[in-house]
């Protein structure tokens, strides 16, 4: 009796477990549910490998906006903050300045523009504009058709050599930049002259220890023209009010003492 008892039993058990798993089976449709898992690797901020824009920016970048003077006004407004577009515009713009936003880091082709500009600012010579002030200067010129002064009426000091090669630097693609190369290679070639003695103003000069003899003319001829060769004692060995030419020309010997210039510009050895 035991022994059936026991036997039901077990009977009884298999049968549970097999109804379990037939049901299990039935909601499972017979296949194993699958888990998802999500990454979180596309999503984190500043993932390894990643720039974020905010690692991107530099605060500290330097940028300069514009304002320009068109034909029709003679005020300054407000100018687009890509050059081209301000290129476009072409002659109806007359004079373009630049603003710095005050950032002091600079990129490469930045820096060689500076480098060309020369001396940099320093707390000790307050005469020079911090570095930011000077580029934003240079881009106005960029900004400006013919670069303001290097065309018309030409370039004048080294000051304005320096802003010129400073300017192509920056914007080489500006629509006068082929003139703005001879013109800064006239200067250059001017500027040559004139250390060794061959090219020189209206003045007063010593032959022999600020000019050299030779046949002179005068870049620019003018009516109004006057000239000296003086001898040791003062005397004139020549003089414009002898001569009547239609092309100004004089030699000027190595026995000359002095050569005076009046209302004649720069005279070019030729």
């Amino acid at each position: 009796m035991k022994k059936l008892v026991r036997t039901s039993a077990v009977a009884l058990t298999a049968l549970f477990l097999l109804s379990g798993c037939a049901l299990v089976g039935q909601m499972s449709g017979g296949e194993t549910p699958e888990v998802e898992t999500t990454s979180t690797s596309e999503s984190t901020p500043g993932a390894p490998g990643e720039t974020t824009p905010s690692e991107s920016s530099d605060p500290g970048a330097f940028a300069v906006s514009y304002a320009c003077r068109m034909a029709d006004t003679r005020t300054f407004a407000e100018a687009p903050s890509d050059l081209a577009e301000i290129w476009a515009l072409g002659d109806d713009v007359t004079r373009c300045t630049g603003k710095s936003n005050g950032g002091t880091t600079f990129s490469e082709t930045e820096q060689k523009a500076l480098d060309a500009l020369g001396q940099a600012a320093t707390d000790d010579d307050k005469d020079v504009a911090p570095d930011d002030v000077r580029l934003a200067d240079v881009y106005a010129l960029c900004a400006t058709p013919g670069f303001y002064f290097a065309i018309s009426p030409g370039i004048s000091t080294d000051e304005q050599s320096s802003q010129l090669e400073a300017a192509l630097i920056l914007c080489p693609e500006h629509p006068d930049a082929e003139s703005a190369r001879t013109s800064l290679n006239t200067y250059e070639a001017n500027v040559t002259a004139g250390n060794d003695g061959t090219r020189f103003n209206d003045g007063v000069w010593k032959v022999g220890d600020e000019i050299k003899p030779g046949t002179y003319k005068p870049e620019t001829p003018s009516d109004n023209c006057r000239w000296f060769r003086y001898d040791d004692k003062g005397e004139w060995i020549e003089t414009s009010y002898d001569k009547t030419q239609a092309e100004i020309v004089v030699t000027i010997d190595a026995k000359d003492s002095t050569f005076e210039s009046r209302n004649c510009g720069y005279w070019r050895a030729s």
